[in-house]
């Protein structure tokens, strides 16, 4: 091991994780000794953990279905994610693959989804309220409704899957600008699909859209500080700052064609 190497991983190991009571290195993932200060694969340092530190790493209930079983391992991860999320992400490990990550933000999201959906058919005398007179009680209405049901049953895996990695990109590349990621790409991913659990606020009537985002941007924020393990400060850079990058673009488009159609307007007039 070169001298430099060897000075940054005894200045800044990593804390080493546990899976099944087998120690694995945080930085290649391949099990070590117990006891050992330098991975023999990699080279790097490792540590155990304090208790002030990041804690011993640990797969997630949702992972660990073949103790937990699958609705149990779906639930408890649920409510570990959504109501202790500083304590999961703090546990959570940030190797093991993206296969189980993205299967439970499928499984969340289109729940979510299909739940949302369902309001809207059940409250659909609400709904008819609000349309013209000539649409109620239309033939094609009930038609719609059920090819409506089809046609996101079907889209939505696409939809949610695409989301997922287009978020995970955009929050990984800020990250990456503030020198906050300590994991990776895949310790990024982790936290967003262990978040969009938060999707299942949807199925609340009228408002849990809202809640399901304002709920999944807290459990980013939080999670890419426990599990990054950077600064509050920088997971809310990499979070909040492309939404609100996206927000100024759309306001700055919506004020240009304004000024589009004013000015149209302004050369159609009669003089």
């Amino acid at each position: 091991m070169s001298p430099c190497r060897a000075f940054y991983s005894t200045r800044y190991p990593a804390y080493l994780f546990r899976r099944g009571g087998v120690m694995y290195c945080p930085h290649c993932g391949k099990e070590i000794a117990d006891g050992q200060a330098f991975c023999q694969y990699c080279g790097k340092g490792v540590a155990e953990p304090t208790q002030q530190g990041a804690g011993i790493r640990e797969k997630t209930p949702w992972e660990a279905r073949e103790t937990e079983g699958f609705f149990g391992g779906l639930i408890n991860t649920l409510k570990s994610a959504l109501f202790t999320p500083t304590e999961f992400f703090r546990k959570m490990s940030v190797t093991g693959g993206l296969t189980d990550p993205l299967l439970y933000a499928l499984i969340t999201g289109m729940a979510g989804m299909m739940i949302s959906y369902f309001w809207q058919v059940l409250l659909q005398g609400t709904i008819q309220n609000f349309m013209p007179p000539e649409f109620r009680g239309a033939a094609g209405y009930d038609m719609f409704q059920g090819l409506g049901i089809a046609v996101l049953a079907g889209l939505s895996p696409f939809m949610i899957i695409f989301g997922l990695f287009v978020a995970v990109g955009i929050i990984h590349l800020f990250l990456l600008m503030v020198k906050g990621s300590r994991h990776g790409f895949e310790g990024t991913f982790r936290v967003v699909s262990y978040s969009y659990g938060a999707n299942i606020f949807q199925a609340i009537p009228f408002c849990g859209s809202l809640i399901a985002l304002v709920w999944t941007i807290v459990l980013v924020i939080i999670g890419l500080k426990e599990s990054q393990e950077t600064s509050g400060g920088k997971a809310a850079f990499a979070a909040l700052f492309p939404i609100v990058l996206c927000c100024a673009v759309v306001a700055i488009g919506a004020v240009l064609m304004m000024g589009v159609i004013a000015a149209s307007v302004g050369e159609l007039s009669p003089q």
